[in-house]
C-alpha cells in the first residue's frame, strides 16, 4: 500500500504541475480556490454515483445468476472507479495549489 500511495502522492504533483503551466501555479482567491476544488469534487462524486449504480446492477445481475451482463458491469465499474480516481487525484492537486496561494 505505501508504493501505491506513493505513486498516488506523485500522480498529485503531476498533475498539480499540468494545471500550473496551463493555468499558473496559484489561484487569485480562496473563492477561486473552493470553486476549483468543488469542480473537481464534483466530476469525483459523477463517477462515484455512476460506480455505485453499475454495482447495483452488479449484484442484481450476480443475484439472477446473470453472469454475462455481470461481467460487463464490471468493466463498467473499473472504468468508472478509474475516472473517479483520476478526479481524485484533480482534487488534490487543487488542494495543493490553494494552500500555496
Amino acid at each position: 500500500m505505501k508504493k501505491l500511495q506513493n505513486e498516488v502522492k506523485q500522480s498529485i504533483n503531476n498533475e498539480y504541475d499540468r494545471a500550473a503551466k496551463k493555468f499558473g501555479p496559484k489561484n487569485n482567491s480562496l473563492h477561486e480556490s473552493y470553486a476549483v476544488i468543488l469542480e473537481e469534487f464534483e466530476e469525483a462524486q459523477l463517477e462515484l454515483d455512476l460506480f455505485k449504480t453499475f454495482l447495483r446492477n452488479f449484484w442484481n445481475n450476480t443475484k439472477e445468476n446473470n453472469s454475462e451482463s455481470a461481467f460487463n458491469n464490471l468493466k463498467d465499474m473499473q472504468e468508472r472507479a478509474e475516472q473517479a480516481a483520476c478526479e481524485l487525484i484533480q482534487v488534490a492537486a487543487m488542494c495543493h495549489k490553494a494552500s500555496l496561494s
